[in-house]
C-alpha cells in the first residue's frame, strides 16, 4: 500500500501530532508498507527523514497552513491519513474526499485557547468541524473516553462504527527503568526530584508550567524541578521561578536526545502533568514515565485519566488546582513505600501500549478500508 500522512508539524519541530505521525510512519515503513510524511516547509528540517516531505506554504499561521501542491503529492495514495487538527489543509482535503482516495483522520484534540484565537477554534468546532470530519472514512481517536468528552462527542454517540480507539504507544525497550544520573543534572544525591516534559510555547501554555511552578514553590526546599522542553514562552517561565524564589531548584534543560531524556525520567521520583485543558488528550510522557518505572501526578482530564490509573500508576488532581497538586506531590515523593508500589505497578501498566501492537492495528485499519473498495 501507498500510504500518506498528512500532519501540522513534524519533528524536530515541537508537537505530539508529529511526533506520533512520524512514528506511525516509521512502524509503517519496518511492516514494509510504502509510507511518507507531509508537512510544511520550515527552517528546523535538520535530522529530516529521508520519508518526510516537505512542502512549500501559501501561508502560515502557527501550526495552521495551507500546502502548496499538496494534491498532485496525494495522487498516487491508496490510503491518505490526516493528523487533526490542521487547521488550513483539513478543511480543503476532507471537502474535496470524493476526488481522493480514501481519508482516514486521527482526532488528537480540541484546539483550545483564550482570547480571539479560542474564539475563532470555538467558531470552526461549531460552524466548519460538523461538515468535514463526517467525509472520513473513519475516524481513529487515543480512548473513547476522551471522545465522548470532546466536540467529537455527537458525531460519536450518532455513528460509534466509524470511530477506533487505538491509544498511542511506547518503545519500553528505550523507556525502561534503570539507575538514576543524578550527577548529570546537578542533583544532591538526597534530594528528591520531580519532572516536567512539555512544549515550552504558546502553543502548550495549556501544559500548566504556570501552575506547576507555584505548587513546586511549596515544597521542601531539598526538592528539585527538572523542566525538559524549549519554546517561546521559556524566558517568562524562567522570570517566574526567580519571583517564586525557587530558581536555584528548576532546573531548564531545554530539548533533549531520547536518551538524555530517558536519562531524566529515570533520575525522577514522580512526572507531574499539570495540563489545564482538554487540549491535553492523551499524555504521551505520562506513558514514557510510566515505562520508566515513574509515577505520574497527572490531571483528572478525559483521556490522560486512562493512561494514569488512580492510586494504580500515579495521582490524579483537579486541573488547575495548585494546592491540591502541591499536596499530591508532596505527598508521593514523602512517601517512599507507596511511590515504590506504584512504580512497579506503572511499569507493568505500560507495556500494555506498544508501537508495533499500535502501527499493526493501523496497518490491518488500512487494508479493511482499501478491501472495502474492490
Amino acid at each position: 500500500m501507498k500510504i500518506i500522512h498528512v500532519s501540522c508539524v513534524a519533528p524536530p519541530e515541537i508537537g505530539g501530532i508529529g511526533q506520533s505521525a512520524l512514528r506511525e510512519v516509521a512502524g509503517l515503513r519496518a511492516l514494509g508498507e510504502d509510507a511518507i510524511l507531509i508537512a510544511p516547509e520550515t527552517n528546523l528540517t535538520q535530522g529530516d527523514r529521508s520519508f518526510v516531505h516537505r512542502l512549500k506554504t501559501m501561508w502560515r499561521f502557527g501550526n495552521a497552513s495551507s500546502l502548496a501542491g499538496l494534491r498532485d503529492a496525494l495522487g498516487k495514495a491508496d490510503v491518505i491519513h490526516l493528523h487533526y487538527p490542521y487547521f488550513g489543509t483539513a478543511e480543503p482535503l476532507l471537502l474535496s474526499y470524493r476526488h481522493l482516495p480514501p481519508i482516514v483522520v486521527t482526532f488528537h484534540m480540541d484546539a483550545i485557547a483564550t482570547g480571539w484565537k479560542g474564539f475563532i477554534f470555538t467558531l470552526h468546532r461549531l460552524l466548519v468541524q460538523p461538515w468535514i470530519l463526517p467525509s472520513a472514512k473513519r475516524i481513529i481517536v487515543s480512548s473513547f473516553d476522551y471522545a465522548k468528552h470532546s466536540s467529537l462527542k455527537g458525531f460519536f454517540r450518532a455513528h460509534p462504527e466509524r470511530i477506533d480507539e487505538l491509544p498511542f504507544g511506547v518503545d519500553t525497550d528505550i523507556f525502561s527503568p534503570g539507575p538514576s544520573r543524578r550527577e548529570r543534572f546537578l542533583i544532591p544525591d538526597r534530594s528528591k526530584v520531580v519532572l516536567f516534559v512539555g512544549g515550552l510555547d504558546r502553543a502548550h501554555a495549556f501544559k500548566g508550567i504556570e501552575e506547576l511552578l507555584s505548587a513546586f514553590s511549596k515544597l521542601d526546599i531539598a526538592t528539585h524541578l527538572l523542566v525538559v522542553g524549549e519554546g517561546d514562552m521559556r524566558s517568562g517561565y524562567e522570570e517566574r521561578a526567580r519571583s517564586l524564589g525557587i530558581a536555584n531548584r528548576v532546573h531548564f534543560l531545554g530539548k533533549l536526545d531520547d536518551e538524555s531524556l530517558v536519562d531524566a525520567y529515570r533520575t525522577a521520583d514522580v512526572l507531574a502533568l499539570p495540563s489545564t485543558s482538554a487540549a491535553e488528550a492523551f499524555g504521551l510522557v505520562a506513558l514514557e514515565a510510566q515505562a520508566c518505572g515513574v509515577p505520574v501526578v497527572a490531571s483528572d482530564l478525559p483521556g490522560v485519566r486512562t493512561v494514569v490509573k488512580r492510586d494504580e500508576t500515579g495521582v490524579l488532581t483537579p486541573p488547575g488546582d495548585v494546592e491540591l497538586l502541591a499536596t499530591s506531590l508532596r505527598d508521593l515523593l514523602n512517601d517512599d513505600p507507596l511511590r515504590e508500589r506504584l512504580s512497579t505497578q506503572a511499569r507493568v501498566h505500560a507495556e500494555q501500549y506498544s508501537w508495533e501492537r499500535h502501527v499493526e492495528r493501523l496497518r490491518g485499519l488500512y487494508r479493511n478500508i482499501c478491501a472495502s473498495r474492490l
